[in-house]
C-alpha cells in the first residue's frame, strides 16, 4: 500500500513539474520597464529594456506591418532578431520605428521550457516628428533671409 502511494506521489510530482510549471512560468518569463505603457518619442530609435526571471531568455520584437496587415520581426541596432539575455537578467536593446505616428510593437519572451506558450506583451509607441527649439527655427529663418 506504501509503494502505491509513493508511486503516486512520484507520478504527480513529475507530471507537475512537465506541464503545470512551465505553463505558470510563461506567463512571468519577463518584466518590461520600458516602455511603461504606450509612449510618444520624438526620435526613430527607441529602446526597450526590461528584468526576466530565468537566465536563459530568448527575447524577439515584432512590428505591424501596415502592408500586410501582419506582425513581422523587428531587427535590433545590432541587426538581431531573437537575443538570448544571459545571468545577468537585465537587457536593454534599440530598435528603429518602422512609421511616423503610431508602430506597433509586439515584445515576445520565452525560455526553451516555454518555447511553444511564449509570453507576449503589445505596445504601441508613437513617433512624433522631432520638436525644433524656438532657437533653431530663429537660425534657419535668418540663414534664409541672408
Amino acid at each position: 500500500m506504501k509503494s502505491k502511494i509513493l508511486i503516486f506521489i512520484i507520478i504527480v510530482s513529475v507530471l507537475t513539474a512537465l506541464f503545470a510549471v512551465p505553463a505558470m512560468a510563461a506567463s512571468n518569463i519577463v518584466k518590461i520597464t520600458r516602455p511603461d505603457g504606450n509612449e510618444v518619442v520624438e526620435k526613430p530609435v527607441f529602446s526597450i529594456c526590461g528584468v526576466c526571471t530565468y537566465d536563459e531568455t530568448f527575447i524577439e520584437f515584432e512590428y505591424w506591418d501596415k502592408v500586410t496587415e501582419k506582425f513581422q520581426p523587428l531587427e535590433t541596432t545590432d541587426g538581431d532578431l531573437t537575443f538570448k539575455v544571459g545571468s545577468s537578467k537585465l537587457f536593454g536593446k534599440n530598435v528603429e520605428l518602422k512609421y511616423k505616428g503610431e508602430n506597433h510593437i509586439k515584445v515576445i519572451a520565452y525560455t526553451k521550457a516555454t518555447k511553444d506558450d511564449p509570453q507576449t506583451k503589445d505596445y504601441t509607441i508613437i513617433y512624433a516628428a522631432e520638436k525644433k527649439s524656438l532657437l533653431d527655427n530663429i537660425r534657419n529663418w535668418l540663414l534664409d533671409k541672408f
